[in-house]
C-alpha cells in the first residue's frame, strides 16, 4: 500500500494542464487550413494553426488517459473497490448527465447559427443548412466524450474485473517489476498504438463523440489508461522517468517532426503505403514519449503543495466541461473581420479562458457543482 497521505501534486497539475489545453486545440480548430468544419470554421485561417493543433492532439488525451488510469489504480489502493466505484460514478457519470443535456442544447443551436453564417453570411436558424450533418446533433457527447470513454472502461472493469481478480493482477504486476521505460513494455505498446494509428490517414487515434464506442479508440485510450494504472502499481518507476524526462522529451519532438515529414512525403509518394507505416510508427513513439517525458517532467517540477496552482488544478474540470460555449460565442462575431489568423485565435483563447475562470470563481468554486466536480474543499 502506498502512503495513505501522499498527493502527487505533479501529476495533478499534469491531468489539468491536459484539460485546459483544450481551450487552445479547439480555438485552433477554427482557423486551420485543414477543413474540420465542426461547429464553426473561420474564413481566416493559417498553416501554423494546423501546426499547433497536430501536436497538442499528439500527446494531450493519451497522456490524459493515462493519468485518469494512475488515479483510478490510487483510489482502488487507498480505499477499495466500492469507494473507488462511488468516487468514480460521483465525478464522472454525474457530471456527464448533468451537463451532457445542456450542452447538446447550447451547441447545438450554435451549431446552427455558425452554419448559417457560413452559407449565407448572416446569422440564421435554418436547421436545414445542416443537411447530412444533422445527427450530430443527438448523437454527439461533445467535449464531454472522454467521460464517456473513461466510464466505458470503469463499467468493463466493474463487469469482468471483480475485486479479488483486480488485487491478483495488481500482485502480479508488482512482482514482476514492469515499467514504461523497459523494452518489454514499450515495444508492445508502441507496435498496438502503431496498428490502430495505422487505420487512419492521420496515422494517429483521435476523438470519437458518438454515442457508438469506436473499438479502436476503445482500444487505442484503454492502453493509455492501462499504462496509468501499471505506473501505479510500481511508483519506483517515477524516478528513472524524472531522470530521463528531457531525453525522452527529445525523442517526443524528434519523432513528431518525423512523423510530419511522413504525412507530407505519402501524399505524392508512389509508394504511399511504406510512408503511411512509417508515419505511423514515428507518431506512436512520439505519442508514448510524450506520456513518459511529460509525467517526468511535472513529477520532478511540482511536487511541493502551491495554491495557486491548485487553484488552476481544480478550476480545470469546469473549464474543460464549459470551455465550448464561450468560446464559439467569441468567434462568431469576428467572421467578417478581415484580421490574420493568429490574432483572432489569440482573442478567442483568451477570452475564453477569462470567461471561464471567472464563471468558476463566482459561480462554480463554492458551490455543489464545485463539490461535484471536485470533491469537498477543505479549507
Amino acid at each position: 500500500m502506498s502512503d495513505q497521505h501522499e498527493r502527487y501534486h505533479g501529476l495533478d497539475v499534469l491531468r489539468a494542464l491536459m484539460m485546459c489545453l483544450g481551450v487552445v486545440l479547439h480555438t485552433a480548430q477554427l482557423y486551420t487550413v485543414m477543413d474540420i468544419r465542426d461547429y464553426y470554421w473561420d474564413p481566416m485561417r493559417s498553416f501554423s494553426l494546423d501546426v499547433l493543433l497536430i501536436t497538442i492532439n499528439t500527446f494531450r488525451m493519451p497522456v490524459f488517459f493515462a493519468l485518469s488510469g494512475f488515479f483510478t489504480a490510487l483510489l482502488l489502493d487507498r480505499r477499495g473497490f466500492d469507494a473507488m466505484w462511488q468516487n468514480r460514478m460521483q465525478r464522472l457519470l454525474l457530471p456527464f448527465l448533468l451537463f451532457l443535456p445542456v450542452l447538446s442544447l447550447i451547441m447545438g443551436a450554435l451549431r446552427i447559427l455558425a452554419y448559417n453564417l457560413m452559407r449565407d453570411g448572416e446569422l440564421g436558424f435554418d436547421v436545414g443548412v445542416l443537411d447530412g450533418t444533422g445527427r450530430n446533433l443527438f448523437d454527439n457527447t461533445h467535449n464531454l466524450w472522454f467521460l464517456y470513454y473513461l466510464l466505458l472502461f470503469l463499467f468493463c472493469i466493474k463487469l469482468f474485473f471483480k475485486p479479488p481478480v483486480l488485487e491478483r493482477m495488481n500482485a502480479f504486476v508488482k512482482k514482476q517489476g514492469f515499467s514504461l521505460m523497459s523494452a518489454s513494455v514499450i515495444f508492445p505498446c508502441v507496435m498496438l498504438m502503431a496498428a490502430l494509428g495505422s487505420l487512419h490517414d492521420s496515422g494517429r487515434i483521435g476523438a470519437s463523440l458518438s454515442f457508438i464506442p469506436q473499438w479502436d479508440v476503445f482500444l487505442f485510450f484503454g492502453l493509455c489508461f492501462v499504462l496509468g494504472w501499471v505506473l501505479y502499481q510500481n511508483l519506483g518507476q517515477l524516478k528513472p522517468l524524472m531522470k530521463y524526462r528531457w531525453w525522452t522529451l527529445l525523442v517526443a519532438v524528434l519523432c513528431l517532426l518525423f512523423a510530419f515529414a511522413c504525412f507530407s512525403l505519402k501524399t505524392n509518394a508512389a509508394d504511399q503505403f511504406i510512408w503511411h507505416m512509417a508515419l505511423s510508427v514515428f507518431t506512436a513513439i512520439s505519442i508514448y514519449s510524450f506520456i513518459c517525458a511529460f509525467i517526468g517532467l511535472f513529477t520532478h517540477g511540482f511536487h511541493r503543495f502551491n495554491r495557486f496552482v491548485r487553484y488552476v488544478s481544480d478550476s480545470a474540470y469546469w473549464v474543460f466541461i464549459f470551455h465550448s460555449i464561450p468560446l464559439i460565442v467569441i468567434a462568431l462575431p469576428m467572421y467578417f473581420w478581415p484580421i490574420a489568423a493568429e490574432i483572432k485565435f489569440l482573442i478567442t483563447c483568451t477570452g475564453t479562458y477569462a470567461v471561464c475562470f471567472w464563471t468558476y470563481h463566482h459561480w462554480v468554486r463554492s458551490s455543489w457543482i464545485g463539490e461535484r466536480l471536485n470533491g469537498k474543499r477543505l479549507g
